[in-house]
């Protein structure tokens, strides 16, 4: 059986064809649209399950399962992690920061969905996810997991580095990934300039949660790297950079599970380059 690499772009409606960034639009007026690269893959090894229909990017273990077997890609991280404070989002979760439910070090490709396109290059590179934007317009273009392989109430983290880059180009992390075309969720996106912002994407429309602020937590571009995290709690996200809370959580109660997205985002140079390593996810308990 042959593996599906799908990504996602998401387009933000503008007036004219052009590669120069413009002045955002409402958000009632924002567009989706979708896109797909078919990428064949090797079979899985013997050691890991397909289902009948489709093979995942991710298979999740549900909240009250063991620690992921040893044929996850990557090693299970073991270091100890310091305790929380009690104004942490995560303190009283139960969650064992040192030992993730899943664990991906991208030793292993077609983990992630690649695709190569006139915006957008997103390719497995010697053990790492490298995603590049460019075009410096309104779109993105995110490689995921696949519908099979989400969470609800979680926590997760990647490590991504920003290479040369300026003002608002941005690594982003999506979250609860759905719908029909795989065009709905929530973002978070970590810029060059140390400011991030959490968006919300659903089928067609984009809802800016928190617009762009700045961040002592965020270690500011170019090659800078950051560990983008998101906490969903029923209807909270909270974004987090380097373990650390980026302000209280936002509300919203659009999408309960989905599966996560990773991307590049050029607003000032064209080709921006995001790499990404080191994914680890949670399974919070409601």
């Amino acid at each position: 059986m042959t593996r599906t690499a799908m990504a996602l772009f998401l387009l933000a409606f503008a007036t004219a064809a052009c590669n120069r960034q413009a002045a955002a639009p409402p958000a009632s007026v924002l567009q989706t649209g979708v896109a797909a690269t078919l990428s064949a893959a090797p079979p899985l090894p013997a050691t890991r399950t397909s289902p009948p229909s489709a093979t995942p990017s991710l298979t999740p273990l549900p909240p009250t399962a063991s620690p992921v077997p040893t044929d996850t890609p990557g090693a299970t991280p073991t270091a100890t992690v310091p305790p929380l404070a009690t104004d942490d989002p995560r303190y009283g979760l139960a969650l064992n920061l040192a030992v993730p439910d899943y664990h991906d070090g991208f030793a292993e490709r077609h983990t992630w969905g690649e695709l190569a396109d006139p915006g957008a290059v997103n390719t497995w590179d010697d053990g790492q996810l490298k995603t590049s934007d460019l075009l410096t317009d309104g779109y993105i273009w995110w490689s995921g997991t696949l519908p099979d392989a989400g969470a609800g109430d979680f926590f997760a983290e990647v490590a991504a580095k920003i290479q040369d880059c300026s003002g608002k180009d941005a690594a982003g992390f999506a979250g609860r990934i759905g719908g029909v075309n795989l065009d709905s969720g929530y973002t978070l996106e970590v810029a060059c300039d140390g400011t991030y912002r959490l968006r919300k994407f659903s089928e067609g429309a984009v809802t800016i949660l928190r617009d762009w602020t700045a961040s002592d937590a965020i270690v500011k571009g170019p090659n800078a790297t950051n560990r983008l995290g998101l906490l969903a709690q029923a209807d909270r996200i909270t974004p987090f950079a380097n373990g650390v809370a980026l302000g209280p959580a936002v509300q919203d109660a659009s999408f309960a599970y989905g599966t996560f997205g990773l991307y590049a985002m050029a607003r000032e140079t064209p080709g921006v380059v995001v790499v990404f390593d080191d994914f680890a996810l949670w399974y919070v308990t409601p």
